[in-house]
């Protein structure tokens, strides 16, 4: 392969990016195999077959070309004038060898192939461009010279004599011009982009129509015509604007396309839910039933999740045009395969990566033959349509009967699963504290910040942002639910615990303080239901703040309470907390979520011995129900049952659970944690010595209490119950300075190590010094050297 710098004189013009002369034949190029380097300069005179040496090449531009032996035999030049070049001009070519110097009367045949300032490539039929045919709007025909064949076959129209009235290359003919061009194009266009307006280098590019002028546009850059042709300030739904566009003529819910789709992303899936009549139909139902503005994020995820099924459910069986054609029973298997497909079945483990999916597509399918019965039912009745109605009901039946065998036990299965080695995180305390005094403090500078400058959209904001997050703090409400609070019902809301005259004589005094501070809206929750929402006297205040300089930052058509400025949504709650709990320097930001604190909540409840009455109660103001709280909410289950149940366990496996007849997993005298290192200690011992181990645990003030459960369960009288015996308080006996610096130095690698002493290195240190620690047992030293390692972590 040869690479040459070609000079091209001044007297040549470059009219296109791929021909460094005006015309298409004023340079072609062969490339054979012959690889060489010449390293003379030469000059090919246009017609001729020789090539002369020359000085100094003329000034001019420089352009990379590939050149190779084309023939063997001599003969005259490839080279072939166009119109507009000289014969007498002269193309020099600066040209280096590698290897040998090559006669400059070298002349056999070349061809060259020029391209400026990129790579050459071969000049063979695959890669010529061919100029399509543009559509007449008119005739509907093909033509390849356009403004010819309207000019002579429809000079009628008022259109075609708008755009021949003005004169020739003028900027209004061509505008003209183009937009009668995309009207006709867009007709041939609508069932694939046979013509853009501009031609992608790659072939495999998707195109999207522009609804205002019907040219197609790559969908990557759409929004950026869509700026220019429509004027729009934002166009983030230009793709889903224009795949909704090509969907006029279907007869699909007008509220459904208007709110739905521009909310769907621009892609094949989307595209085929729009076009499938009955998925629409699902959509159109599904909004009726759930008429909050959030739903419709959910049902476009849930269109989209039958698009998926069809589409899969398509490449299996060609003969399946759309959704209605499927929902039959000799298709069922097909349904099942589909699903196990886009649930992402693994049958090696046999587990599914997405089980959520798995169990709620057979919802959707249910209520899609569903609606298309009453959409058979309607119609005019036909041993036909009665056949349809039969095979949608056996569907039906095979969804309900053997869905839960083919697919829900299994995805439920490992759903189950998930959730139970899920890794809880509870929020520390400390943060939740770091929190609440970051909020108090940001929202007092916003607060100054606004009062200096009224218009200060940043200290609006962040005075919003604060007191939602306090809100959610002290009500531990889902963050939907807070954030959709309207702000007529913040407003409309009094107080009325003064109208229960007989409930305010019996509460405490302390309560009746916080019937008077704290302010109750009703709001609604989860499923329907009405969850209060308390606001703090500081919170209230702030709020009267923040709504003296609402009007400067939101309309009327916002309704939200926690509305963002310049817009009719309200805040996204969730990244708020996320955005704060890692501005306030949390040890753990990540465990301050919305639902992680409902779960605090639950779980911390179980420190105070709540009646059943007061456990409703609160799940009420959680919103949801008592069996929710205990199974869903109450998370630390283990260490509930680690330190509780197992202490019942071990009274059973050592034969004594009935010489604590009639008391509480509390009033067991037991400690949990000195029992279980004991039985550490045991085994890394191997000496399976187990004796005393009970008098190791129970203190000696104990036994007389433990005397009277024994004579109890001895005395006949069975059916009296035991009277419940109090734990009297241990004498504790403080470490003497001495006694503290002697285990401290014996233990020092084990405090270094962190790692607790053994019973026989602490029977050894006691043997060392009898007097000193007569008054301390191994036990003792041990959780002495264990306190001292575990204070010096915190």
């Amino acid at each position: 392969m040869i690479v040459i710098e070609i000079s091209s004189p001044e007297v040549y013009s470059v009219a296109d990016s791929d021909c460094i002369p005006d015309s298409e034949d004023c340079s072609k190029i062969d490339i054979s195999n012959n690889k060489v380097q010449i390293l003379h300069n030469i000059i090919i005179r246009p017609g001729t077959s020789s090539a002369d040496e020359i000085g100094k090449p003329q000034k001019s531009q420089l352009f990379k070309v590939e050149v190779a032996n084309l023939n063997t035999q001599p003969g005259p030049s490839s080279f072939e004038p166009g119109p507009s070049c000289n014969t007498d001009s002269e193309l020099t070519l600066n040209i280096q060898t590698e290897k040998e110097n090559i006669d400059p009367d070298y002349n056999e045949g070349y061809e060259l192939v020029c391209t400026k300032n990129r790579t050459i490539r071969d000049n063979t039929r695959e890669n010529t461009y061919k100029r399509k045919k543009d559509m007449c709007y008119f005739c509907e025909t093909d033509v390849l010279n356009f403004a010819r064949h309207i000019k002579r076959n429809h000079f009628c129209e008022l259109e075609v004599q708008q755009i021949f009235s003005n004169g020739k290359k003028t900027k209004e003919r061509r505008e003209l011009l183009a937009v009668l061009k995309k009207k006709g194009n867009f007709l041939k266009n609508s069932t694939e982009c046979v013509k853009p307006v501009k031609q992608a280098l790659q072939l495999d590019k998707t195109f999207l129509p522009c609804p205002e002028c019907l040219g197609f546009y790559r969908s990557k850059f759409l929004y950026r015509h869509r700026k220019k042709c429509c004027k729009e300030k934002s166009s983030k739904t230009a793709q889903a604007d224009s795949q909704t566009f090509t969907l006029k003529n279907l007869r699909i819910d007008q509220y459904l396309k208007d709110v739905v789709f521009p909310k769907m992303r621009a892609d094949k899936i989307s595209l085929e839910a729009k076009n499938d009549f009955l998925i629409c139909a699902f959509g159109a139902r599904y909004l009726k039933l759930h008429r909050e503005k959030h739903f419709i994020n959910v049902t476009s995820r849930k269109m989209r999740e039958l698009s998926r099924i069809l589409l899969e459910l398509k490449k299996i069986e060609p003969s399946i045009n759309n959704l209605f054609q499927g929902l039959q029973p000799k298709y069922y298997d097909k349904f099942v395969e589909v699903t196990k497909l886009v649930a992402k079945y693994d049958k090696d483990k046999d587990l599914y990566m997405s089980p959520t999916f798995a169990i709620n597509i057979c919802t959707s399918l249910k209520q899609c033959c569903d609606i298309a019965i009453h959409m058979i039912v309607k119609q005019e009745s036909s041993v036909e349509q009665a056949n349809v109605e039969a095979n949608l009901k056996t569907m039906i039946n095979l969804l309900q009967s053997n869905w839960r065998f083919d697919i829900s036990s299994q995805a439920a299965n490992d759903l189950n699963i998930n959730r139970y080695n899920k890794i809880t995180i509870v929020p520390l305390a400390s943060d939740l504290k770091l929190l609440k005094e970051y909020l108090i403090s940001e929202a007092e500078n916003a607060l100054k910040e606004l009062k200096e400058n009224s218009l200060n959209i940043s200290a609006f904001n962040i005075l919003l942002e604060t007191i939602y997050c306090r809100v959610i703090l002290l009500n531990r409400r889902r963050p939907g639910e807070l954030q959709r609070m309207l702000l007529h019902t913040y407003e409309n809301s009094e107080k009325k615990s003064e109208s229960y005259e007989e409930f305010s004589e019996v509460v405490s005094e302390t309560e009746k303080i916080l019937l008077k501070k704290l302010k109750r809206v009703v709001i609604r929750g989860k499923r329907g239901r009405g969850v209060p929402v308390m606001f703090s006297s500081d919170t209230q205040n702030h709020i009267t703040e923040l709504l003296n300089v609402r009007p400067n930052f939101l309309g009327k058509e916002n309704p939200y309470l926690f509305g963002k400025p310049g817009l009719t949504t309200p805040i996204h709650g969730y990244k708020i907390i996320a955005k704060y709990a890692k501005a306030c320097g949390a040890k753990n930001p990540d465990a301050i979520t919305c639902t992680k604190l409902r779960k605090h909540l639950a779980t911390l409840t179980q420190l105070f011995n709540l009646t059943e009455n007061e456990i409703e109660q609160l799940s009420t103001f959680m919103g949801h129900t008592s069996a929710v709280h205990r199974n869903s909410y109450r998370l630390p289950d283990d260490l509930y049952q680690t330190a509780k149940i197992s202490k019942l366990l071990l009274l059973m496996e050592k034969g004594q659970a009935g010489e604590y007849k009639g008391k509480s997993l509390d009033d067991i005298p037991i400690d949990m944690d000195e029992n279980l290192l004991l039985c550490h200690d045991n085994e890394r011992d191997n000496d399976g010595d187990s004796e005393n181990e009970e008098q190791d645990v129970i203190p000696e003030n104990e036994t007389e209490e433990q005397n009277l459960v024994h004579k109890k369960l001895d005395s006949p009288k069975k059916h009296k119950p035991v009277p419940k015996k109090h734990k009297q308080k241990r004498i504790l006996v403080p470490w003497t300075t001495r006694q503290k610096k002697v285990v401290t130095t014996y233990f020092k690698n084990n405090i270094k190590n962190r790692k607790p002493p053994i019973r026989q290195e602490c029977d050894e240190l006691k043997s060392q010094y009898p007097e000193l620690l007569s008054n301390k047992d191994w036990l003792k030293i041990k959780v002495f050297v264990q306190n001292l390692y575990t204070k010096k972590k915190n």
